[in-house]
């Protein structure tokens, strides 16, 4: 997988026409159907195929019912805090969770960022949430999952 930096770099020194932008974003599909695909439909299509419920995630964040649905659903705007809490509950894996991260406008997960780092670290180990948030919590970071509407 590219990284930013090596599509950046690529866009920089590679792309200097029409014809050379239409090449690259036909060999970056990734960009396309992230572009075209809503967070809702994304993260729904995640669950159904992990067999995972909206009540189990409800469970796992602690988030109240109606708000959880609302933002699985798409109808309420997604802080970065929830959508991290809902990923992770869902056990979904770093790609999956960068791939919601933008399709949510919400910043990427950046390694130089202690917190961020963490956060990184237990999606990569499988930790659950709220293995995540005791982390969190021992470093006395912001936890996951603890905005409410």
């Amino acid at each position: 997988m590219k990284t930013t930096n090596d599509l950046m770099n690529k866009l920089k020194t590679e792309v200097s026409d029409e014809r050379a932008l239409k090449e690259y974003l036909e060999k970056n599909t990734q960009l396309s159907e992230i572009s075209s695909t809503s967070f809702a439909e994304y993260f729904s299509g995640l669950l159904h195929d992990k067999g995972i419920t909206n009540g189990e995630i409800e469970r796992q964040t602690g988030l109240e019912h109606a708000f959880c649905n609302k933002m699985i659903n798409g109808k309420v705007g997604i802080t970065r805090n929830n959508m991290l809490a809902l990923s992770i509950a869902a056990g979904l894996n770093l790609d999956e969770i960068e791939k919601c991260l933008v399709l949510t406008n919400n910043g990427a997960l950046y390694p130089k960022d202690s917190r961020d780092a963490i956060i990184i670290y237990s999606i990569n180990r499988g930790l659950t949430l709220a293995e995540t948030n005791s982390l969190l919590y021992s470093k006395g970071m912001e936890l996951l999952g603890q905005c409410k509407e």
